[in-house]
């Protein structure tokens, strides 16, 4: 599969950047401090991919192109960060994991119609990967 039939690893890649650059965009996405530092910038980037995978699964569930579950994928998600949250026993990165996650969830739905029937397999695939990665820990 060549890169043009994978926009969505591509389009997280690109939030990823744009996001960390900032931009007016965002306006609406409460500001965290410009300067991160390691552990803040891995939670946003965590938010990024782990809570952006499950908001685009749940569009994707809504177009019917994938199945629901018992819960939906983003309460799935909140449910996972709350217990590494509570596991930890560093500081609370939380605000940087809700940010990252925030910033997808208003550029999936402003795209909303980038999610066709192939795009969401993929996104099927990766929240498998997903949760099979957070049930193993």
């Amino acid at each position: 599969m060549n890169t043009a039939e994978r926009p969505v690893p591509n389009l997280l890649m690109a939030l990823a950047v744009s996001g960390l650059i900032g931009s007016a965009a965002y306006a609406d996405v409460p500001a965290l401090p410009s300067t991160l530092n390691s552990e803040q910038a891995q939670a946003r980037q965590f938010g990024i991919f782990v809570g952006g995978t499950a908001t685009q699964y749940d569009l994707c569930v809504k177009k019917g192109f994938l199945a629901k579950g018992n819960q939906s994928a983003e309460d799935l998600a909140k449910a996972m960060i709350d217990k590494m949250r509570a596991a930890s026993t560093g500081p609370d990165q939380s605000a940087f994991v809700q940010n990252g996650w925030d910033m997808m969830k208003k550029e999936i739905s402003e795209h909303e119609s980038f999610f066709t029937k192939e795009k969401c397999s993929w996104v099927g695939k990766e929240w498998l990967k997903i949760m099979t990665t957070m049930q193993a820990k």
